[in-house]
This record gives structure tokens, C-alpha cells and sequence, in this order.
């Protein structure tokens, strides 16, 4: 029974860098990843094969917009070109009409310490400084509606197509009164809806796997009173982590900006 039990939440392991699209986000965006650590939150290099959570999982929706957007739907563009791997892509300066409500608050700049010591200075058990809010049975209605409503509303498109980037996390862009967006902007949506019907964000996390296909896909995981249940875009229900056929690789510290290894 407790071997059971055990298995109903993710195994977690030492501190990890989280994604490079979360930290970008962070910046962005302070309230889309908790209480902001300045550790956690600084521009650490990334891990040498970082994973781009690009995963769409079927056919991308057809844009009325090509990769660069126009000025008047989200700024002006900056002259410099930001590299990319073989690919130079233009990042946008403003983001009004895909960031989530409220003020955006950047970070101040904070020194760049080494993934080392980033993993050195995070506590031991990253996940026990957060209180953990686990939801009752009578939450899995509001989730399930939550995520078939998102899956249903959200079209399927890569962040390039979107932003001219290859790595990009946000809320859905919304375009000619339609969302799109990719794996990350489809958790990243559940996340606000659920907080916005009284979930508490101590309940949430983002999470990154590599599906049976080899992609590289961001979720949402929901702490449940019976085990971690995961919000997907590639199912309509909410499914427990262990049931889907992935291969976990890390998650965010639930209600925090750590991240941690899974397993």
C-alpha cells in the first residue's frame, strides 16, 4: 500500500536549471512562477542539450500572421537580432496582447552564477520550503473542465510561427479574437483559469517530459489529495503522472520558482 501510494507523486531529485522559456517568463511575468528566488531566477546557462518544449502533438492550426508580428500587435521590434542556434529571429519588445493581467514587473539584475553553484545555494529538498496545497476529489470536475475547455479553445501553433522564436512561454496569443499557442502556452492558460476559479498556485506546477515521439513537452501538474494528476494538451482529462507514457525529466517546485529533477 505504501509502495502504492509512493507511486501517486512524482519522485523528485536534486535541484535542476529550470527551462530557459520559464526564466524568460519570469522576467516577464513575476506572478506566472511563484515566489521568485534570486538563484533560481537569475540567467544560469541552461544544461548542454536544454529541452524546447515545442510539442504540439498533431497538426499546427494555418496563421492569419507570418513569423515576424506586425508592430501594431505587439510593439516595436528591436533592431538587434537575437541568435538562436543556425536561426536569427527578431524578439518582440512589448507583449501586451499575450501577457497575463496586472502590471509587468521585471527583475533587477542579478549577477549570473554557475549552474553549480545555483544547485549548491538552493535548499536541500527544494520542495519542502513551499507548502504544498493538496486539492480534494471535489476539485476534479473544475479540473477536467478547465482542461478540455483550454484543449478545446487553444489552437495548435510553435512559437516560431507565433513570435519569430524558437523558445517562447506565455499565455495563449490571441489573434483576430482566436488563442494560439503550443504545449507551455496551454498549461500556462490552465494555470490561470484554475487560479482565477480559486485553486490555490501552492497547487500547481509546470512540468517537462519527453513524450513517446521524442518531443519535448511542458504540462501542468495539479497536487491532488490521491497524487499528482496531470493537465495535458494531448489528453482531455486529467490523467496521473504515472499513467501517461513519458519520460519525466524535471518540474517546477509546486508553488515556487526551483525546479527539480523527477525520479
Amino acid at each position: 500500500m505504501a509502495h502504492a501510494e509512493s507511486r501517486a507523486f512524482m519522485p523528485t531529485g536534486a535541484a535542476a536549471a529550470p527551462p530557459p522559456g520559464f526564466l524568460d517568463l519570469c522576467t516577464r511575468d513575476e506572478s506566472a512562477c511563484g515566489p521568485a528566488r534570486p538563484l533560481a531566477l537569475a540567467s544560469t546557462a541552461p544544461s548542454e542539450t536544454p529541452l524546447r518544449t515545442s510539442s504540439l502533438g498533431g497538426a499546427r492550426a494555418t496563421l492569419p500572421i507570418v513569423a515576424a508580428p506586425p508592430a501594431d500587435a505587439v510593439g516595436a521590434i528591436e533592431a538587434a537580432p537575437v541568435q538562436f542556434e543556425i536561426l536569427t529571429a527578431w524578439r518582440p519588445a512589448e507583449d501586451a496582447d499575450f501577457l497575463a493581467a496586472g502590471q509587468v514587473r521585471p527583475l533587477a539584475p542579478l549577477p549570473a552564477p554557475s549552474p553549480a553553484q545555483a544547485t549548491a545555494q538552493l535548499p536541500a529538498g527544494a520542495e519542502a520550503a513551499v507548502t504544498v496545497a493538496a486539492l480534494g476529489k471535489d476539485k476534479l470536475r473544475l479540473i477536467n473542465t478547465i482542461n478540455r475547455d483550454v484543449n478545446r479553445e487553444v489552437q495548435k501553433a510553435d512559437d516560431f510561427d507565433l513570435y519569430g522564436l524558437l523558445e517562447y512561454w506565455s499565455l495563449p496569443r490571441v489573434i483576430n479574437g482566436k488563442m494560439y499557442g503550443d504545449c507551455e502556452d496551454y498549461a500556462l492558460e490552465k494555470r490561470r483559469r484554475l487560479i482565477a476559479a480559486g485553486v490555490p498556485a501552492q497547487a500547481l506546477s509546470m512540468a517537462v517530459a519527453v513524450t513517446a515521439r521524442g518531443e519535448a513537452h511542458a504540462v501542468l501538474v495539479v497536487a491532488m489529495e490521491q497524487g499528482d494528476m496531470v493537465l495535458d494538451n494531448l489528453t482531455p482529462w486529467a490523467t496521473p503522472w504515472q499513467d501517461l507514457n513519458y519520460r519525466w525529466v524535471e518540474r517546477q517546485v509546486a508553488g515556487g520558482s526551483e525546479w527539480v529533477s523527477i525520479g
